[in-house]
């Protein structure tokens, strides 16, 4: 039991650049390379499968399919992956079309070969944690300028040989999101989201021990606010995120974006993510008759104690 004790306390502060550390801290360094380059202020632009992530209601506006997979890797062997897929819908009511569109996406997280010890500090065996949420949203217009949407994740952690036969001790949970996206003037952009209502991650070890018992790490309620302004090739971008722990952070980013050819393009990103700064690429191009991105971040850390690299790949059809 001590062992779990100690590795449910290694897991609230491998992710907890956030909110203290409290649950679910994996889940809020963000999703998406692109997003990641223009500092996370992306409840305003939500284009894609981050959508999903930053504003399911920004899911009615998209106009085309999207598969985008990202890894992002940083100090003290964490490694974050996110894997989407969205796409539009005309869903038909009264015998007029209605704009709406679904999405679909997996966040991993991972930290690898944590030396773990028991209370009296004796040093342990190495162990792994691994912690995944599984999404799926739907967002639909009200108007041309309005849509709203909502997403329900599945939570699924693990952390590997801390029970008394070296087998892994699971936590599952359940949360929703909401967000409301509107385009009220041309080259404008607004985006409010509610994040994590109601989630949590349980974690039961009857199984493991005969006085096992349960523990409950509730996730924080987050709120965002945001704004995007899209100028030709410039586009800029500003989020308000605050928690019920009272924490307010700022992020603000910029892209610019210049056409190769009618189906190629390149572009610049840069973003500050409250205390960190960052850096970013994009390339498009046509690969075999799609739409492909690559896109490249790279984190100017402040607490961490080395900088964190992402890399992107996606297709739009």
């Amino acid at each position: 039991m001590k062992t779990f004790i100690l590795a449910l306390l290694i897991s609230s502060t491998a992710f907890a650049a956030t909110n203290g550390g409290l649950g679910g801290a994996f889940t809020r360094v963000g999703a998406g390379v692109r997003a990641q380059a223009m500092g996370n202020a992306f409840t305003a632009v939500a284009e894609g499968p981050s959508a999903l992530y930053f504003n399911p209601g920004a899911l009615s506006f998209q106009e085309n399919s999207e598969f985008n997979a990202s890894s992002r890797s940083m100090a003290l062997d964490r490694r974050v992956d996110y894997v989407g897929f969205s796409t539009p819908l005309k869903p038909k009511t009264e015998g007029k079309v209605v704009n709406a569109g679904v999405a679909v996406g997996w966040l991993h997280a991972a930290v690898n070969d944590i030396d773990s010890r028991d209370f009296d500090g004796r040093p342990l065996e190495m162990i792994d944690m691994s912690s995944n949420v599984f999404q799926f949203g739907f967002g639909i217009q009200f108007s041309p300028k309005i849509g709203a949407g909502v997403a329900a994740k599945v939570v699924y952690e693990t952390f590997g040989k801390i029970a008394d036969d070296n087998s892994s001790v699971n936590g599952n949970g359940f949360g929703v999101d909401a967000g409301l996206f509107a385009k009220p003037i041309e080259h404008l952009t607004l985006g409010a989201q509610l994040k994590d209502l109601n989630s949590k991650t349980t974690w039961n070890t009857s199984n493991y021990w005969s006085q096992g018992t349960s523990k409950i790490d509730e996730w924080p309620l987050q709120y965002r606010i945001g704004g995007a302004y899209q100028y030709e090739w410039l586009l800029g971008a500003l989020d308000i995120e605050g928690s019920e722990e009272g924490e307010t952070k700022l992020h603000a980013g910029a892209e610019a974006k210049t056409a190769i050819t009618d189906r190629q393009w390149v572009a610049g990103r840069l973003g500050l993510d409250h205390e960190n700064f960052n850096i970013g690429v994009g390339l498009g191009f046509e690969f075999w008759k799609v739409l492909s991105k690559v896109d490249f971040t790279y984190t100017l850390e402040t607490v961490a104690p080395d900088d964190a690299v992402a890399v992107s790949w996606g297709v739009e059809f």
